[in-house]
C-alpha cells in the first residue's frame, strides 16, 4: 500500500512539474494536474491541501539550495567592499559555477523559479540575481579603475551586463528542454559573456593606466 501511495505521489509531482513549467503558478490548474497524473482530483487533495503546498514541495528544496549559495556570495561581496584588494573575479566565477550546477541539475525547477513563479514568494529570485550580478560587475569595474565611484556610463554598463546575463539564462531555460543542447547553450552563453566582460575590464585597466602615466 505504501509503495502505491508513493507511486501516486510521484505521478502527481511529475504532472505538477510539467503544468507549472508550462502555465506558471497563477494559471496552473489542479484539475489539469490530476488529469495528467491519471488520478481523481479529490485524490490529489488527499496528498496536497492546495496548489501552494504542491508548488512549495516541488520548488522549495531547490530554491533553498539557490538561496544558500547566493547568501554565501553576498557575504563575500560585502566583505570585498571592505578590503582594498578584493578578488571579485574569483567570486564571480564561483557564482557562475554554482548557478550553472543548479541550472543543469534542476532544470525544470529552476525554470519555474525564474520564469514561472509570479504570484509566489519566489518571484523575486530573478531580480535578486540581477542585483547580485550587478554588484559583482560594479566591484570589478571599481577595482580595474582604482576609484571609489562609477561614472554614469559605467553604472549603466554594469546594469546592462548583469541584466543581459540573467535574461539570457532565463531565455535558455524557457525555450529548451534539459539535455545536451540545453547544456551547450548555457556553456556557450557563459563563455561569450565571460570573454566580453574580461575584455571590458582589460580596456578599463588600460585606459586607467594611460591616464595615470
Amino acid at each position: 500500500m505504501q509503495t502505491l501511495k508513493e507511486e501516486i505521489r510521484s505521478r502527481i509531482r511529475k504532472a505538477a512539474l510539467a503544468e507549472f513549467n508550462k502555465e506558471g503558478y497563477v494559471k496552473a490548474s489542479m484539475r489539469n494536474i490530476a488529469g495528467a497524473a491519471g488520478v481523481a482530483i479529490g485524490n490529489v487533495y488527499r496528498y496536497y491541501k492546495n496548489k501552494d503546498e504542491l508548488f512549495d514541495e516541488l520548488v522549495q528544496p531547490v530554491y533553498e539550495k539557490y538561496e544558500a549559495n547566493m547568501a554565501e556570495m553576498r557575504q563575500k561581496i560585502n566583505f570585498s567592499y571592505r578590503n582594498d584588494t578584493p578578488d571579485v573575479l574569483k567570486y564571480y566565477s564561483k557564482i557562475e559555477s554554482t548557478l550553472i550546477d543548479l541550472f543543469k541539475t534542476f532544470t525544470a525547477e529552476m525554470t519555474i523559479v525564474f520564469n514561472r513563479s509570479e504570484g509566489t514568494r519566489y518571484e523575486h529570485a530573478k531580480p535578486d540575481l540581477i542585483k547580485l550580478s550587478h554588484s559583482v560587475i560594479e566591484s570589478m569595474i571599481l577595482k580595474a579603475r582604482e576609484n571609489e565611484r562609477l561614472t554614469d556610463y559605467e553604472t549603466a554598463l554594469a546594469r546592462m551586463l548583469s541584466t543581459s546575463l540573467v535574461e539570457g539564462l532565463c531565455l535558455i531555460l524557457r525555450d529548451n528542454e534539459e539535455g545536451e543542447t540545453y547544456n551547450k547553450l548555457v556553456d556557450q552563453l557563459l563563455n561569450i559573456y565571460s570573454a566580453g566582460l574580461n575584455s571590458v575590464i582589460k580596456q578599463m585597466e588600460a585606459s586607467w593606466g594611460d591616464r595615470t602615466e
